[in-house]
């Protein structure tokens, strides 16, 4: 018996080195020059469970198929085409496709031309059928045998999704919450792939009774129509600012000279407001989900709650302002694949999202990332100084269409790299214990304050009646984290210090001040604003439960299908009772 196993064993170790490791080769080439031109990373460091995967797949395709000189090739095109449908993704729409999505195919291929039907048939059909017709009917045991393993797999992920995700976040790489990118890189697409679903499945199961939350959704009718009878819709403009730092909080620092640009200190005359963060030194796509959703980013479905987003209508601010009459437009300064932002924007209720064309080639935009030698990040200047001829463009085209124009900053992302050759570091931070990290936020907020200042004074121009909001999304980190905060003694180290950020009004071309609020209150003052209401700004407000307005959202948001919007937790978070900080009417200055 044993002589027979070894002989057996002689026998495949030919076969096992030749067939099976062409085929990895082969993916770790292919996956290598992907990532060159901008599709998912290589496959080489997901060891754990990607490639065991993978070379299963391949053996079960050789285990179920007749032997010929081509088996091991029509095995290895289908898992091949399927990995590559992941970087054609990549490519054209910016981000990793969800299992769930395949679902939708029906739908896609009734709205293509023919000839590209005909082409995805040629690719997908003719490999398919070639690997149907070479499966041998002796292959009915040993198939069924096969199948326990990959059947055990779908049965963990769509039945037991929380045991699933436990054992993946135990025994496999890092999971990166804010680039599905880096995580892919670290696990395998088809890993990730089965993680996102699990994900997705473990969240339905908690939000299943809020879908459809009449306690909710009650005043959301009444919400539109306000606004809709407005004779004149008025414009808003929403800047989140990537660690925008307001270096003048820091009470214990000096400086060579004051860090705030002369030509916003015209604007805002040195009385900027202070919002609520969720976060503190990262995870802006909680910043984001809070500023457009009207309630809180508890975490309670997902670590990043846009990272669940299917691209399914929910009730946030954009869907809302869109069902009124407003044109809704997101523009990011980054990555379309960081915190899912593609299916999250969708989902939100924007109908168009810009990104930089070196970031998202062959979609359509607006937008050019420009020279960040030194930098990585697009400085402000040049990402507001876009949106704002855009705008002025599109204003004069859709005279009669309100504007919802949201824009996402990256410049000041740690670690706050400077490109001195262009912005001269002109200030210098003493007082405390030397953070490089500090020096150089200082120095960018300087000439950020300049950018910012020049856009606001020209959207003023071109649209006097708007609402300008620009507010952080959170504090950057810096070099010691808290510490550098401890030390400089920022905002005098009141509760929850790390988490107050600046935000600014500018209201009828006119900058405002309210008192402290949360970055989940935003999206009161903004439909406080297109209503003409003054209701919210004295302390008029009933109870609303936040946490069952956040579950009717992510609820909604993880849907399969592309759902038309069917309210906004603003319409209730308008009624919710503020923090007595927030009581008073803004003061014009």
């Amino acid at each position: 018996m044993r002589k027979r196993l070894l002989t057996l064993l002689s026998s495949l170790l030919p076969v096992l080195w030749s067939r099976y490791t062409a085929f990895l080769l082969f993916l770790l080439g292919y996956t290598t020059v992907m990532e060159q031109v901008g599709g998912f990373p290589s496959l080489l460091p997901a060891w754990r469970l990607e490639i065991p995967l993978l070379l299963y797949l391949y053996f079960f395709g050789n285990l179920i198929t007749r032997k010929s000189r081509w088996q091991p090739v029509i095995v290895a095109v289908p898992i091949v085409l399927c990995y590559a449908v992941f970087d054609v993704y990549r490519l054209q729409l910016g981000r990793m496709p969800r299992l769930i999505e395949v679902r939708e195919l029906p739908e896609l291929l009734t709205i293509l031309p023919f000839w590209l039907k005909a082409v995805l048939i040629g690719v997908w059909e003719i490999p398919l059928l070639l690997f149907l017709g070479n499966i041998s009917r002796q292959s009915v045991k040993p198939a069924a045998l096969g199948l326990l393993p990959l059947a055990a797999l779908g049965i963990a992920v769509e039945w037991y999704p929380e045991a699933f995700s436990t054992a993946f976040e135990a025994t496999q790489d890092e999971i990166v919450h804010y680039s599905d990118m880096i995580s892919a890189g670290n696990n395998g697409r088809f890993s990730m792939a089965l993680y996102n679903e699990a994900q997705r499945r473990s969240m339905l199961k908690k939000t299943a009774h809020y879908r459809e939350n009449p306690f909710y959704l009650l005043d959301k009718d009444r919400m539109v129509g306000e606004i809709k009878k407005q004779r004149r819709k008025r414009n808003v403009h929403l800047v989140v600012l990537e660690s925008f730092l307001d270096p003048e909080l820091l009470l214990a620092a000096k400086y060579s000279r004051r860090p705030t640009h002369p030509d916003f200190e015209k604007i805002f005359k040195h009385r900027g407001s202070f919002s609520h963060s969720p976060v503190f030194g990262g995870g802006t796509g909680q910043a984001e989900f809070e500023v457009l959703c009207g309630v809180p980013a508890l975490r309670e479905v997902s670590g990043v709650e846009f990272n669940v987003f299917t691209g399914a209508r929910t009730a946030c601010l954009p869907n809302l302002l869109n069902e009124a009459g407003y044109h809704t437009m997101a523009t990011n300064g980054y990555r379309p694949e960081f915190f899912n932002s593609v299916n999250a924007y969708a989902g939100l209720g924007f109908e168009k999202a810009y990104y930089p064309s070196e970031y998202a080639p062959g979609q359509d935009t607006y937008l050019t990332r420009g020279d960040v030698t030194d930098e990585e990040y697009m400085f402000d200047g040049d990402l507001l100084g876009q949106n704002l001829k855009f705008v002025a463009h599109w204003l004069k085209e859709h005279p009669q269409t309100p504007l919802f124009n949201y824009v996402l900053t990256m410049y000041g992302h740690t670690p706050n790299d400077i490109n001195t050759q262009k912005r001269p570091e002109i200030i210098t931070v003493t007082g405390g214990p030397e953070d490089e990290q500090l020096q150089r936020a200082v120095n960018q907020y300087y000439y950020r304050t300049q950018a910012i200042a020049a856009f606001v004074r020209e959207l003023v121009r071109i649209d006097p009646k708007s609402l300008i909001i620009l507010v952080s999304d959170h504090l950057p980190p810096l070099q010691f984290g808290p510490n550098t905060y401890e030390d400089y003694n920022y905002l005098g180290q009141q509760e929850e210090f790390l988490y107050l950020n600046r935000i600014f009004f500018v209201e009828n071309g006119r900058s405002v001040e309210y008192n402290t609020i949360h970055h989940y209150e935003v999206p009161n003052i903004i439909l406080n604003y297109v209503r003409r209401s003054s209701k919210g700004r004295n302390g008029t407000f009933a109870p609303v439960d936040y946490y069952k307005a956040y579950l009717t959202i992510m609820a909604q948001a993880m849907e399969i299908k592309k759902i038309l919007p069917v309210a906004t937790p603003v319409s209730a978070a308008k009624e919710a009772t503020p923090r007595n900080d927030h009581g008073a009417a803004p003061r014009s200055h």
